[in-house]
């Protein structure tokens, strides 16, 4: 008989009042339980509009697989087709639209033993990788994974497992609280949110401890890092490691944002654990034969179709891959009138773009096949034939 997930005892939600999703503890830690623990659970989120991305990601899903769909603003419709996809995966639905980092925030406060987090959009070809990267958790390892933001070799949320386990012994090490959210070290102002992300206050023991694992270049101002996100005064974000090439511009730096899980995996480092990686593929945007992971599925849109057309920006792969996807799966006769509507406006975008989606098939599977990856795969012929 299959064991099954115990929450946690104590009531975590009373002592982390400022935490997300806290209204949700008593229905999760229920839904918890009936999740089979005879191996690793591991969690998927995803929000309304990407079920084109869901029925790919169905693909890459081993059956062995213990996985768990997190779902955030279905509609009616949407959970009906998801659950005929799935075959009746396990499924925790929230009526409202929340982030990653608020899933990262319910996960980590609830779960009682070592999980997995896999992105929708992170399509796992080399099915051993699940059991590699929950492996690496070994006593003494807050998080493994294959994907490395450098210098410091920090895991990339988009494949990565955690152990609950130790968050206690973090926090004892650093002297307080530490949340799997982003945090900055001032609240923000008129410009845009990491991605609407929710992101909460450095407190002074969460700077003590900075001081034993990260090197700063100014007060308040760490040196660049993978996963941390700086704010210019004209609003934009931009990865730290292109620093330097804005000022060189005039603009300034005005702030920085410890993505999410970043902050927190520096404070296990200065609390003296570890973060195991048993492959090291640099950042989160990777194509390879174990695993392909565009990266910015949800938001690649926000480009200018005129820019992209002038050479200002280029076509990020996520958009090759979002609309290859949503073309394949409305191919399926029960797909949502909303998705049908979005491939048309989509259309119109490429050709604003200057491109089409047989131009899109063409450099993608180019992509795919000089990445190493098997395009003969039918879980990738599927979209590319």
């Amino acid at each position: 008989m299959a064991m099954t997930i115990e929450p946690k005892k104590e009531l975590q939600g009373s002592e982390r009042p400022g935490e997300a999703l806290l209204h949700l503890d008593e229905r999760f830690r229920a839904f918890l339980a009936g999740v089979p623990a005879d191996r690793p659970a591991w969690f998927c989120f995803f929000s309304s509009g990407l079920l084109h991305v869901v029925h790919h990601f169905l693909r890459f899903v081993p059956e062995r697989l213990n996985c768990v769909f997190i779902s955030s603003a279905l509609d009616a419709q949407e959970r009906e087709l998801r659950d005929r996809m799935s075959g009746g995966l396990p499924v925790f639905d929230m009526d409202e639209r929340v982030g990653s980092h608020e899933i990262f925030e319910l996960l980590l406060r609830n779960a009682d033993r070592p999980f997995g987090i896999v992105d929708v959009d992170c399509f796992v070809t080399d099915t051993d990788w699940f059991d590699r990267c929950t492996d690496g958790l070994e006593p003494g390892v807050a998080v493994s994974g294959p994907l490395s933001y450098g210098p410091i070799p920090l895991a990339a949320p988009p494949f990565l497992a955690l152990d609950p386990r130790v968050r206690p012994d973090i926090e004892r090490g650093v002297g307080g609280p530490v949340s799997p959210a982003a945090y900055a070290y001032v609240p923000p102002g008129p410009e845009k949110e990491i991605d609407g992300a929710t992101v909460r206050l450095i407190e002074p023991h969460h700077e003590r401890a900075l001081t034993r694992v990260l090197a700063m270049e100014g007060p308040r101002l760490p040196f660049p890092q993978g996963g941390v996100v700086d704010v210019l005064d004209d609003g934009r974000e931009v990865r730290s490691h292109e620093r330097h090439h804005h000022l060189r511009n005039g603009s300034e730096v005005i702030r920085v944002v410890y993505d999410g899980l970043m902050l927190y995996q520096l404070m296990a480092l200065a609390a003296g654990l570890r973060i195991a990686r048993f492959h090291s593929y640099p950042g989160t945007k990777v194509f390879a034969p174990e695993l392909v992971h565009a990266g910015g599925i949800s938001y690649w849109h926000r480009l200018r179709p005129s820019e992209v057309a002038a050479g200002i920006h280029e076509l990020p792969w996520s958009a090759h891959v979002d609309a290859l996807l949503l073309d394949d799966f409305n191919h399926r006769p029960d797909a949502p009138p909303a998705y049908r509507r979005r491939s048309i406006r989509l259309a119109a975008s490429l050709k604003q773009s200057d491109t089409d989606l047989d131009r899109l098939r063409v450099e993608l599977r180019t992509k795919l096949a000089a990445s190493g990856a098997d395009v003969t795969d039918p879980r990738w012929a599927a979209v590319l034939d």
